[in-house]
């Protein structure tokens, strides 16, 4: 409230202080005016006809009394003055109006979107269908809203400060005047190109959505390849009067979900289109008949119940409500904080959708539950619930450590998931009530709500029945839902170990790309004083004309003999600094920073500074050229000055390193900062190279 509707309600009240002001100040000048028009009348009346001087006309200004014809000149330009000042006063008038209703329209959009917001909030916790309508309209009528309230907003802000600006003219724009003048018309500018490019970038909020294809880690199977699993949810699915599935796809990761949107198979890259039910082969080896009737029973009531068509449909408010946000904040950080209760008004609306979606996510997961209860038992679904959390560290820990070394992985990694599990037993299912599941979609509530909510007791005995390691033959219960499950095992592991080997391929192209972004030879920098030494040698050639031009034609008011010494005193000067800029020209250009793969070398110093060895690094711009300031890590040696550099620091005590160095040659600033992040990110990459052939090179010694 205070952002959205409070800061733009202050701007209103300004507009209408600014409006009594105005009112003043035009009275003030235009009372002003009629008195230098009386004076001036006066003074015209008086004046000799004959042309005498009559010296009894008087006229005072600025503490100075002026006579005669005078005095009439300057009442004259005094009452131009004033007239000139009324006209901008009376102009100026018109400015708080604009600052009354920009601020007071910025505040009533504030308001309005905050009550459409929390109504629609609450309107669509009483129907999913009320939820996803109010919000659609809202996803059209935000962006408008939001850009309306930016036009307003700027508005507002800049006649407030035009009016402002305006008080420097009735003082006169002495040098103080034109400073804060120059910092009115760059904040102005920099408000209105902020505003600008946030108009257009809500644009695309308007733009049509389409999502992306969901991608799964996964092969689909069809009922030849899976005649007990097609059964099996086909039966279910009868019972509970749902659709059915079109696919089946079944992968190593993440937990059970459908889907009813486009989605794009790894690592085979098929697209699928349609309902889909995504099973993990890990957790179908490792959990009971009736778990898994349970689970896909839950899974397909969403189907039942609508749910995966409306996830669908939340997707474009979703989209529309969160290209709005990124528009705005954008623009935030350039406008001066104009566009704050723009952006909390984006972030209020998603929020309301987000929580009101929530809702009605827990509360389908709640049926859900009932529905896969239903078709076996409360405590089977309940002991589902359980058993997830109890297995999942298992199954992470086998991929994780197939990840990390996918060419000595074995081939079956749902077998090395039930070695794992029977070896090491499975979690504690207590520790993993407060989880939410994952999903891809859609949000869970924790285990703990979802088992009190089927009315199953939570007691020792059901979380010491959960948490059973499974049997050594558990494996073959895959045979009742698989015609070949040992084959499926065993191309699901080589999809798995396919896109983990396309992702390192992927990682150490990066990396090779970046380890080769820089140079194998030293990047030598040196100060740009070739330019500033050819102005010296060029000042004294002009300083020597001049003193040539002294002691040939000699000078207006000045003797022969002074001239001369003058030209003496002129032909020194040019001497010096001809000498200077033929001594810089001599040197040559220094060089203030050497540049390379392992490190940076900076003269003065001790050492070279490897790139490993710097935990932060900042870089600013002076007057003379940029300063750079590096801090080392405890464990790196710290350098020691010594004779040759210039403008080092160092600071010990805090480890920092401080180096200053003119712009090189072509160079700007971001240039500079673009070079030394190269060096840095070369580095890195090559270091990051050096572990992974390491590890290769153990695993293969293994």
């Amino acid at each position: 409230m205070a952002a959205t509707v409070l800061l733009p309600f202050l701007v209103m009240l300004l507009g209408l202080w600014e409006g009594r002001r105005a009112d003043d100040d035009w009275a003030a000048f235009a009372a002003e005016h009629r008195h230098l028009s009386a004076i001036v009348a006066d003074l015209e009346a008086r004046t000799p006809r004959d042309g005498r001087v009559d010296y009894t006309l008087q006229f005072r200004k600025g503490g100075q009394t002026y006579g005669g014809p005078l005095a009439l000149d300057k009442a004259r330009d005094a009452r131009g003055e004033v007239a000139t000042m009324t006209t901008l006063m009376d102009w100026r008038r018109s400015l708080p109006p604009v600052v009354v209703v920009g601020g007071g329209l910025a505040a009533a959009l504030s308001i309005l979107v905050l009550l459409a917001g929390a109504v629609l909030g609450l309107v669509g916790r009483t129907s999913r269908d009320a939820l996803v309508g109010g919000f659609s309209l809202v996803r059209k009528l935000l962006p408008a809203a939001l850009a309306l309230q930016i036009v307003a907003a700027t508005a507002g802000f800049v006649a407030a400060v035009i009016f402002e600006a305006g008080m420097l003219a009735q003082s006169g724009f002495d040098g103080g005047a034109l400073k804060l003048l120059g910092v009115a018309a760059v904040a102005v500018g920099a408000t209105v190109i902020a505003a600008a490019s946030t108009l257009w970038g809500l644009r695309r909020a308007l733009a049509a959505f389409e999502p992306d294809p969901l991608p799964i880690l996964g092969r689909p199977v069809s009922a030849a390849e899976a005649p007990g699993l097609w059964r099996l949810t086909e039966g279910l699915a009868d019972r509970l009067g749902a659709l059915k599935p079109e696919a089946v796809v079944v992968g190593l990761t993440g937990g059970f979900f459908v889907s009813a949107g486009p989605a794009l198979l790894q690592p085979g890259g098929e697209r699928l289109a349609g309902r889909i039910l995504y099973l993990p082969l890990p957790y179908l080896a490792l959990m009971r008949g009736d778990e898994v009737a349970a689970i896909i029973g839950h899974e397909l009531a969403h189907y039942a119940g609508g749910d995966t068509a409306y996830s669908q449909r939340f997707l474009p408010i979703y989209a529309g409500v969160g290209r709005s946000l990124d528009a705005v904040a954008a623009g935030h950080q350039g406008s001066l904080g104009l566009l704050g209760p723009s952006l909390r008004l984006g972030v209020f609306v998603m929020e309301r959708f987000h929580l009101a979606v929530r809702h009605w996510s827990r509360a389908r997961e709640f049926a859900a539950d009932a529905a896969g209860a239903g078709l076996t038992t409360a405590e089977a679904s309940a002991r589902a619930l359980l058993r997830t959390g109890a297995v999942q560290p298992r199954i992470a820990e086998t991929l994780d450590a197939a990840a990390e070394a996918p060419a000595s992985a074995p081939s079956d990694l749902v077998a090395a998931v039930l070695d794992r599990a029977v070896a090491q037993g499975l979690d504690d299912p207590a520790a993993h009530l407060e989880a939410e599941q994952a999903h891809p979609t859609d949000t869970h509530p924790p285990t703990r709500e979802r088992v009190a909510a089927l009315g199953v007791p939570l007691g020792p005995d059901l979380l010491a029945l959960a948490a059973t390691a499974p049997p050594a033959h558990a494996l073959g219960q895959l045979g009742a839902y698989f015609a070949d499950p040992a084959g499926l095992c065993r191309a699901a592991t080589a999809d798995f170990l396919g896109v983990v080997r396309e992702h390192e391929a992927a990682v150490r192209a990066d990396l090779e790309t970046a380890a080769a972004g820089v140079a194998a030879e030293d990047q030598v920098l040196r100060d740009n004083s070739r330019p500033g030494a050819f102005v010296l040698v060029g000042a004294a050639v002009l300083f020597g004309l001049a003193a040539l031009g002294l002691a040939i034609f000699g000078f207006p008011s000045l003797s022969a003999r002074e001239a001369g010494y003058f030209a003496v005193v002129v032909l020194v000067l040019g001497a010096i600094l001809g000498a200077l800029g033929g001594y810089r020209l001599w040197r040559g250009e220094r060089v203030t920073l050497i540049l390379r793969p392992d490190g940076l070398e900076v003269p003065g110093l001790d050492r070279s500074i490897a790139w490993e060895a710097i935990a932060d690094l900042d870089i600013s711009v002076n007057q003379t050229g940029i300063a750079t300031r590096l801090l080392l890590p405890p464990e790196a040696p710290f350098p020691v000055r010594v004779p040759g550099g210039r403008g080092v620091k160092l600071d010990a005590k805090r480890r920092i390193v401080t180096f200053a160095l003119g712009l090189p040659r072509r160079t700007t600033p971001q240039d500079f900062a673009d070079l030394l992040g190269r060096y840095q990110v070369a580095a890195q990459a090559r270091h990051l190279l050096a572990q992974a052939e390491a590890a290769r090179s153990e695993t293969r010694t293994l």
